[in-house]
């Protein structure tokens, strides 16, 4: 298992050790395992990475329950799930992430019907690369951390001190006076980049600009600058919600080693040692001893 230390948001590897296993058989369709029967082992919480079988969960068996418990989700779907996935009060869901119903549609489906090989070889495509990057400053951003319930408070990007966009829209709706000209030292990089010409401006329409549309008729997330979103919330599209960016470098940094760690303890209780899959090495008959027997090889492995 890998884990990660929630509050300083760095990883931190522990033992690539199986905690776990359960038995099905033939015939029975594979069911992914609820994050609360984790509890009697007092794991700490922090980054829950999963295959497309947890994914593809109702959220209330799968993601629900680990919201409750404090994990933050990593995510990956299934190749025809990309893209934009639906929307919740106004902002647009991509690849698991709210953001502005303004984003452009290049990158918000940028990652529609990717295939496995594409998303893997992300490093080698530019052109991807920039659209993932491009949509960064257009996804709602963490205002408030879960509460006890797991519910958060969602910004629009363009609001607080520190926005990341431009938004005509934004600027009429909370009446932004426009800036003062101010001159700024193009050899100081914070400076520079703290200007707002330096910011990506949200696509609004010229005739929106031009003449303001009601209040009541813009998008949820226009009218008010944060949303509460608690689990459960998105219904159907609450099992793609995850806690980092899809394919973003900290998206990367946080699956991937996940990942890897899960696939190569499959591949040592497949190996010729153990082999958990031969079933010469487990010749008892019945459910309960086949258990036992896979418990004895599991925990043999993590010696």
């Amino acid at each position: 298992m890998r884990r990660t230390a929630s509050a300083a948001g760095s990883a931190t590897a522990c033992s690539g050790q199986a905690s776990g296993f359960w038995v099905s058989c033939r015939g029975e369709r594979a069911r992914a395992r609820t994050p609360t029967e984790l509890v009697p082992f007092g794991f700490p919480t922090g980054i829950l990475a999963s295959g497309r079988a947890y994914t593809d969960q109702v959220s209330d068996h799968f993601a629900q329950p680990a919201r409750r418990l404090g994990y933050q989700l990593v995510l990956d779907c299934e190749q025809e799930r990309r893209g934009i996935q639906g929307t919740h009060q106004g902002a647009v869901l991509v690849d698991g992430s709210l953001a502005c119903p303004a984003m452009l549609t290049a990158p918000a489906q940028a990652t529609r019907g990717l295939d496995d090989d594409s998303v893997r070889g992300i490093d080698d495509d530019t052109g991807l690369r920039e659209q993932i990057a491009a949509r960064e400053a257009f996804f709602l951003r963490l205002k408030e951390f879960a509460d006890e319930r797991g519910a958060i408070r969602l910004q629009c990007p363009a609001g607080g001190p520190s926005p990341a966009v431009v938004c005509t829209r934004f600027n009429q709706v909370h009446k932004i006076p426009a800036p003062r000209p101010a001159v700024v030292d193009l050899t100081d990089r914070r400076a520079t980049a703290a200007h707002t010409a330096a910011r990506p401006t949200v696509p609004i329409p010229t005739a929106e600009r031009l003449r303001a549309l009601p209040v009541e008729e813009l998008p949820r997330i226009c009218q008010k600058p944060t949303i509460t979103v608690r689990p459960g919330d998105l219904g159907k599209l609450d099992k793609f919600r995850q806690d980092r960016h899809y394919l973003h470098p900290s998206w990367q940094d946080a699956y991937r080693p996940e990942r890897a760690n899960i696939e190569g303890a499959n591949g040592r209780l497949k190996s010729h040692d153990i082999n958990i899959a031969d079933p010469g090495k487990r010749l008892a008959h019945g459910r309960v001893a086949q258990t036992i027997l896979l418990a004895l090889m599991v925990c043999s492995s993590n010696l």
